[in-house]
């Protein structure tokens, strides 16, 4: 990606977040030697270093962060210095001027000297003592240490009982150091610290939900950072663990899993659940955990969030019967719970592996008989069929079942089906095909993405006449043909456009429209529409004003 336009490629929620780093001046440095390869600092819950590759294109090559975000390719410190270079870049002048080169000042100090700078900071900054004790608290008490940590970051960023969306990140602050220290006792082999840090920030960070503006999603990504790090801690680790250190492992992650904290936020609790999978290879641990998933199924009632739960565990069964009983298992799992659409597809998907069409055929119609009640499944075993008649060459089915799927407001089958006719035919079929739309009460988008491809230039002017609005779409559609036609439509649109308004918002939109017009029909046509409405609405300056304005 080029650095120009990078905001195209990263996730809305992490650029929001980068760029608001970047605008409240948490890049403190960004440095480069030779306009290529930059180097900077971000402060956030730490001081992060981002490293940014260009070559000379400005294309970026690479880009990392130290920090223990691995939930996407794009941290939000990574984002925050995208903005900064970009920004340097652009104005052709540093966006972060550091005046010392902090490492070398340090660097020049004797150790007495610095213990006494740390302690003049940590008196002025309480915030920095309470990291510097985290940093280096003894082995015992750093559990203690976190989850002091991250209760105090909490309620200090309470106003009223309340966090609001301004301050979330702020009192994520003690989840985020006590994850990294996590991901720090991974890289040290040390997988039960690792996992029990991870642990201690998920309590007070479910619980923030209740009483937080999670609109910008901070406790979420905290959530799942957590939960991903007990993941890589337990896959990392698992074969240097004896019986004893996975047994306790297992039980710490599956009490949390069944803590009542998570009912409502089942995803949570099945992703917990299924970093238990991974110790499905002892069997009185796998005992326990089918024990545990057989009384959540019992649990569940028969609302929909409840069959929602009913099917995860399901599908967890399934994973476990999967990497411990092998395929054969697996599948008579698949076929006893074949209601359940996830192993309906299961099945089908299988069967397209081993060419067995006449059984997707089976699995589909049964599909669309048993989910006739929910028309996106319907849909979905619609398409598998379609995909069997592909497979087995039946075109006279594949020509029922694209059309059925045509006006079920499914363009894509509409070239498929086009396909299945020699030209001299289509002539025919697609005349039947425009005759149909048109005696529905309502025509589809379809209809008209029919009209666009096959240029039906009539159908597409008396279209637009019925509904005028969408002559702003259509128009480039009728300019050789019907110039004079579209012109006039295009017209009474923007003129009735304006008998509606009556604020400067709508006169300024009435405008836009002009605007459209001019680039379709020319200066002069559009000179003309503006004299008459001048003329028309003397009597409303904003509007007079706003079409003075149209250069």
């Amino acid at each position: 990606m080029k650095l120009v336009n990078f905001e195209q490629s990263i996730d809305n929620r992490i650029l929001k977040r980068g760029l608001d780093y970047f605008e409240q001046g948490h890049v403190v440095s960004l440095k480069t030697k030779d306009k290529m390869k930059y180097k900077a600092r971000v402060e956030g819950s730490e001081v992060y270093t981002v490293e940014i590759s260009l070559d000379i294109n400005d294309v970026i090559v690479e880009c990392y962060c130290d920090c223990p975000y691995d939930l996407g390719e794009f941290c939000k410190h990574e984002a925050a210095v995208l903005f900064a270079l970009k920004n340097e870049k652009t104005l052709g002048e540093p966006a972060v001027v550091v005046e010392n080169d902090l490492k070398r000042v340090l660097a020049e100090q004797n150790k007495d000297e610095l213990v006494r700078i740390l302690l003049e900071i940590a008196d002025d900054y309480p915030d920095i003592e309470k990291r510097l004790l985290f940093k280096f608290a003894n082995n015992e008490d750093e559990i203690t240490a976190s989850k002091k940590l991250i209760r105090e970051y909490i309620n200090n960023a309470k106003r009223n009982g309340f966090i609001d969306w301004r301050h979330v990140d702020s009192a994520l602050q003690g989840a985020e150091m006590t994850l990294k220290k996590a991901h720090e006792k991974i890289e040290l082999g040390d997988s039960e610290t690792a996992v029990l840090l991870a642990i201690e920030v998920l309590t007070p960070v479910v619980k923030m939900i209740q009483y937080c503006d999670d609109s910008n999603g901070g406790v979420s990504f905290i959530m799942n950072l957590a939960i991903s790090t007990i993941e890589q801690a337990v896959s990392t680790a698992l074969e240097n663990l004896d019986e004893k250190e996975q047994k306790k492992l297992f039980e710490v992650i599956l009490k949390e899993a069944l803590k009542k904290q998570y009912d409502g936020w089942s995803d949570w609790r099945f992703e917990l659940l299924n970093v238990c999978k991974i110790f499905s290879h002892k069997k009185d641990l796998r005992k326990k955990l089918e024990k545990q998933l057989e009384m959540l199924e019992q649990k569940a009632g028969t609302s929909w969030s409840e069959e929602y739960e009913k099917t995860q565990v399901k599908l967890l069964q399934f994973e476990i019967i999967e990497k411990c009983d092998g395929p054969s298992a697996a599948e008579k799992f698949v076929y006893k719970n074949i209601k359940i659409s996830d192993f309906r597809e299961k099945a089908i998907t299988r069967a397209l592996e081993n060419s067995d069409y006449e059984k997707v055929l089976e699995l589909s119609i049964s599909g669309e008989e048993v989910d006739k009640s929910y028309r996106g499944l319907v849909h979905k075993w619609k398409e598998y069929r379609y995909q069997a008649f592909e497979c087995l060459g039946d075109i006279e089915n594949q020509r029922e079942l694209a059309n059925e799927l045509l006006f079920n407001n499914e363009y894509s089958y509409y070239a498929k089906l086009k396909e299945l006719y020699k030209q001299d035919e289509w002539t025919e079929v697609l005349y039947r095909i425009i005759e149909s739309f048109e005696k529905e009460r309502y025509q589809s988008s379809v209809y008209i993405e029919i009209l666009k491809e096959e240029k039906l230039t009539k159908q597409i002017i008396e279209y637009c006449k019925k509904h005028k609005s969408l002559i702003i779409d259509l128009y480039p559609y009728l300019m050789e043909s019907y110039f004079e036609e579209a012109n006039d439509l295009f017209i009474n649109y923007i003129e009735l456009s304006a008998e509606g308004t009556s604020d400067r918002r709508g006169y300024r939109n009435v405008c836009k429209l002009i605007k459209t017009y001019k680039k379709a029909f020319g200066t002069i046509h559009s000179h003309k529409l503006i004299a008459q409405l001048n003329q028309k609405y003397q009597k409303r300056p904003a509007f007079i004003d706003e079409l003075g304005e149209i250069r």
